[in-house]
């Protein structure tokens, strides 16, 4: 269990880590919202306008060495 004062590092580390990753993506059209929950903080939740099953395999091989379960799902 991870101590309390560190939930919020870790989110945010967490974040910046997946959005440094997901830059090419981004630049080329990826429109996403990632998220990690404090009561989930082994999930990265990334959240995709106009997702296709190519999409979620490139952003799941993207996101695979970070050591953090990856929840692909289209934005709402």
């Amino acid at each position: 269990m991870m101590k309390p004062e560190l939930i919020e590092q870790h989110i945010a580390a967490m974040t910046t880590a997946s959005t440094n990753l997901l830059r090419q993506m981004e630049r080329e059209g990826l429109r996403y919202r990632v998220s990690v929950r404090p009561e989930d903080t082994g999930t990265l939740h990334v959240h995709v306008d106009a997702l296709t099953p190519e999409l979620t395999r490139r952003i799941e091989r993207c996101l695979s060495g970070t050591g953090m379960q990856v929840a692909v799902q289209e934005r709402q």
